[in-house]
């Protein structure tokens, strides 16, 4: 092959690899489903199918580590009760196989990482733009306010929790641009200027903890030891006013379970203490991939949580989540991925990588965010990403 076409062969597959960045803020899910398709087959002629078998057992140990979801939700079909909602599981977690598969039978270029990051940060500008004028174009005809949480997602056609992770990490990237110098400033303002506000919209609680957690990371990578102990007391007082804004506030609303109010606080502990009984039924191999969960929403209708049962609520917490599916033992095996993640990122000194992953785990605290398809690729795609650059450098 011609060096000519050699660089444009290149080319594409960046281009097509930052075309799944892009999209993964935007609308439903089927243009990143498209993109992450188009990627694949494109892979499967990029480099010869020796070199991937070569570089694939090179890196056999991530490549089974970070795909340990994926093999759990095979391990749990020995077991289910509904092997039909168990198939439908292995689609949703397959990134888990496709992406360590992918990138890590691969030479990625030492940019690549920032390529991709700036290619995300503009499909999260993009996908709130459109958000924001369709939000004034109501305002303007009376058509109704979207500037808030739940409303904001139709808007966006995203659950809100999920887009505030997008909007969270999309600001990281643009902060640890302006840390290292990088980053046009000007732009980089721009950016900052529409994507704060949205994140005060979204009103996502959690994304305030976890931008917090994210960016203490950087910082405590980048600047003196003396300022570091400085933002130690200043960030949790800027992060904390934020939670005294009025769309916060309206978040700590009393939520009503069957004519009676109660904090949100105690709505959410009786949520968990439901889920955690229900774990307690089967607790070393949990109830398995897909399986019927009668048990936990009658718990939640014993506990009257009305919406939780309404809705068929999942654990909230991606770590009860597992232990609900698939017991302690793949509790311990989901704990061993991510130790696994943080061990390379703090061995390598990889500041991003590491704010990245403290987000990630910060959001599962109160979201299952690996029960859907914005948080499976949003977590494959990126530690894949950075694990694979990191590989490079041993």
């Amino acid at each position: 092959m011609s060096k000519e076409k050699q660089i444009l062969k290149g080319k594409v597959f960046y281009w097509l690899l930052a075309f799944v960045a892009i999209t993964i803020p935007f609308p439903a899910y089927s243009i990143n489903s498209q993109a992450i398709i188009g990627f694949v087959i494109f892979w499967m002629f990029f480099n010869s199918f020796k070199e991937k078998t070569r570089l694939l057992k090179r890196n056999l140990i991530p490549f089974l580590v970070l795909s340990i979801p994926f093999w759990l939700v095979l391990f749990g079909m020995f077991f289910t009760d509904n092997i039909d909602s168990a198939l439908k599981e292995i689609p949703k977690k397959i990134p888990f196989l496709i992406f360590p598969l992918t990138l890590l039978s691969v030479n990625l270029q030492n940019k690549t990482i920032n390529f991709i990051t700036k290619q995300f940060c503009f499909g999260v500008f993009v996908a709130s733009l459109l958000a924001l004028i369709k939000m004034l174009y109501f305002k303007v005809n009376s058509l109704g306010d979207y500037y808030y949480y739940d409303k904001l997602s139709i808007l966006l056609n995203k659950h809100t929790t999920y887009f505030a992770l997008f909007v969270v990490l999309a600001i990281l990237f643009v902060f640890h641009q302006l840390l290292n110098k990088k980053s046009n400033k000007k732009l980089a303002i721009l950016l900052l200027v529409l994507l704060i506000p949205m994140l005060y919209m979204l009103s996502v609680r959690i994304s305030i903890l976890a931008l917090l957690a994210g960016v203490f990371v950087l910082i405590a990578y980048h600047l003196k030891t003396k300022y570091v102990l400085l933002l130690l007391v200043v960030l949790p007082i800027l992060f904390g006013a934020i939670y005294l804004t009025p769309n916060f506030q309206k978040r700590f609303e009393k939520s009503t379970i069957e004519n009676t109010e109660i904090d949100d606080i105690d709505f959410r502990e009786l949520h968990w203490k439901a889920v955690l009984e229900t774990i307690s039924q089967n607790p070393l191999l949990g109830i398995g991939t897909g399986s019927n969960r009668d048990y936990l929403y009658n718990k939640y209708r014993e506990y009257k949580l009305t919406a939780a049962y309404e809705n068929e609520y999942n654990a909230h917490n991606q770590f009860l989540e597992v232990l609900l599916e698939y017991g302690i033992f793949g509790l311990v095996l989901f704990s061993i991925m991510l130790y696994y993640l943080a061990e390379k990122f703090i061995t390598s000194k990889d500041s991003l990588a590491l704010s990245i992953l403290a987000i990630l785990i910060v959001f599962m605290l109160t979201e299952s965010i690996l029960q859907r398809h914005s948080g499976v690729i949003i977590f494959a795609y990126f530690t894949t990403l950075f694990l694979n650059e990191k590989r490079l450098n041993e």
